[in-house]
């Protein structure tokens, strides 16, 4: 049985090499970029002008007026001191100009400009090139592309965006036990909960599964499952099936079909019996076990970690804080302890408070709770005001879980 960091750096570890393609900007959203993206121009292209006003020359009681510049065009220079020209936002600064002055600090009489309060050289200009150079990297490989970087691609010249492929998954539910959520459990029967809870926590966290699957505890059934799942996916995402009981098939049906077992328990309560196997060919797979707690620390602490490696995210490690603890526990030696906890800031930082019960198979203990919190294998546990370090789950923390 291996540690919490060792199964990570082994998956880690094994990854495969991405694969890329050329998207729109227009679809680029959510993906991840594959390349630097370099900038063709300078960013502004001109000096331009940051508001609406008069661009001027020199220091004058007033100003002769010359024709407006607006937004689009080449203005001819402003010659001599004393001389102004209205411009709107954005419009090129003509030669010669040396500020701009806000229409609302100014006066006009015919064709002559009274500033009434005035400002310093440069001031409203945005200066040609000030916020990027021609040829200056604007976008790094791995950015997570939103309209801010699309927007950005486009100013840059872009009209498609290279990407890493987004992994196609695959879900599997095991269990003769387990009957679709319409149908009414007879005795020894249990709906299936898990294969919507985790399609619905990939498609949270961007990663949609391409089809759920269900296979009865049966060699012959699961060898068929897993074989039309590997044919449709990348990566196949397994609840139930991986602990060493006499029904529990999957290990044995990915061996036969290829695939080889970095290791099949982590030293972790719950998910103990969490497996992580690969093929020649670069398919990865995720044996979770069939508790709905235990799923959802699976896809939390390892799952979602992978994909977002796999897809080229530059941060897929997740970010550690600290928190007081509000609750005493005990806990054994010998096993890392997750915790569904519930994390409030406060002015004195934050705070982790731990739901009333925590079994593996009760999923109602998870509702209201937002974060994941530890305690290390070497641990005896914790009183009261402790610190104690815990995660952000991924839907409440978003983009701030990882780094």
């Amino acid at each position: 049985m291996i540690s919490v960091s060792e199964a990570l750096k082994i998956i880690f570890d094994n990854i495969p090499v991405l694969e890329t393609e050329i998207t729109t900007l227009e679809n680029s959203a959510g993906r991840i970029l594959a390349q630097d993206l370099i900038s063709d121009i300078a960013m502004p292209p001109f000096d331009r002008s940051a508001m609406d006003g008069f661009a001027v020359r020199g220091f004058s009681e007033e100003y002769k007026l010359m024709d407006e510049i607006p937004a689009g065009i080449q203005p001819p220079p402003i010659p001599e001191d004393g001389m102004a020209a209205p411009i709107m936002t954005g419009a090129p600064v003509p030669e010669g100009a040396d500020r701009v002055v806000m229409v609302e600090k100014t006066s006009v009489t015919g064709d002559l400009l009274t500033v009434n309060q005035d400002t310093v050289i440069g001031a409203n200009i945005c200066w040609k090139a000030e916020d990027v150079k021609k040829g200056q990297i604007v976008l790094e490989k791995g950015t997570l592309i939103t309209p801010a970087e699309i927007g950005i691609a486009a100013m840059a010249g872009m009209e498609t965006l290279p990407v890493f492929r987004k992994p196609v998954i695959s879900v599997l539910t095991t269990g003769s036990e387990i009957i679709p959520p319409v149908h009414i459990p007879q005795p020894g029967q249990v709906r299936n909960a898990n294969g919507v809870l985790i399609s619905s926590f990939l498609s949270m966290a961007g990663f949609a599964a391409v089809k759920v699957f269900h296979s009865a505890d049966d060699p012959d059934s699961l060898t068929n499952a897993v074989t039309q799942a590997l044919s449709i996916s990348d990566i196949l995402v397994t609840a139930g099936g991986v602990s060493m009981g006499t029904h529990d098939f999957v290990p044995s049906v990915l061996e036969e079909l290829g695939f080889h077992f970095h290791f099949r328990t982590v030293a972790q309560k719950p998910g103990k019996p969490f497996s992580f196997a690969t093929n020649s060919a670069g398919k990865i797979m995720f044996g979770l076990p069939g508790n709905p707690v235990s799923v959802l620390v699976g896809l939390e602490m390892y799952v979602l970690a992978s994909l977002r490696a796999f897809a080229g995210h530059k941060k897929f490690l997740r970010k550690e804080l600290t928190g007081r603890l509000t609750d005493s526990l005990k806990k054994k030696p010998g096993r890392l302890n997750y915790l569904r906890t519930f994390a409030e800031y406060t002015e004195s930082g934050w705070i982790i408070s731990i739901p009333s019960s925590s079994g593996s198979g009760d999923l109602q203990s998870t509702r209201g709770t937002n974060s994941l919190s530890w305690l290390s294998s070497e641990s005896t546990g914790a009183s009261s005001g402790d610190l104690i370090p815990f995660t952000l789950m991924s839907w409440a923390g978003g983009q701030s879980c990882w780094k």
